[in-house]
């Protein structure tokens, strides 16, 4: 027996509901789901960081890698995002680098740090997938392959 087309849009109407709300219950962290904790990078990683580096109080160090001269370092915070700038730049100071300015868009920021006369590094900080959390990727350039801070002479 053929579905009256009345008969057929209210079963479409039902379907489409209740794909509506398959879809609803699959969403994603941050919406409404509660994220999980950020997994701790292995202690070999960490021992990648500059001496005096450190992350506590600022977030969870999830990746440490060294290549070409450069640590990089991946982390996790739930700082808000002007208390967090801040405490990038302290962890970062500790490690010998110096602040070189900063630029916060309210939703990503971005700070950077020299070693003597060199740039020396940034910090992307943006949004993570899960609401109140912030993703910070660190370069810095690895101090050992920074040139002496001892002034080099001159001629007269």
């Amino acid at each position: 027996m053929p579905l009256s087309r009345t008969r057929l849009a209210a079963l479409l109407g039902v379907g489409a509901v209740v794909v509506s709300a398959l879809v609803g219950c699959s969403s994603g962290p941050g919406e409404g789901q509660a994220c999980p904790a950020p997994s701790a990078a292995p202690a070999a990683e960490l021992a990648l960081l500059p001496s005096g580096l450190s992350f506590d109080g600022v977030g969870e160090v999830t990746r440490v890698t060294s290549t070409q001269g450069h640590v990089n370092a991946r982390a996790v915070s739930t700082q808000p995002l002007e208390e967090l700038t801040v405490s990038i730049q302290d962890a970062v100071t500790a490690a010998g680098f110096r602040p070189a300015g900063m630029d916060n868009e309210g939703f990503e920021a971005e700070v950077f740090f020299t070693s003597g006369t060199y740039a020396a590094g940034q910090a992307l900080v943006r949004a993570a997938d899960c609401e109140g959390q912030w993703e910070i990727d660190l370069v810095l350039v690895d101090p050992s392959q920074l040139p002496s801070a001892t002034p080099s002479p001159t001629t007269s």
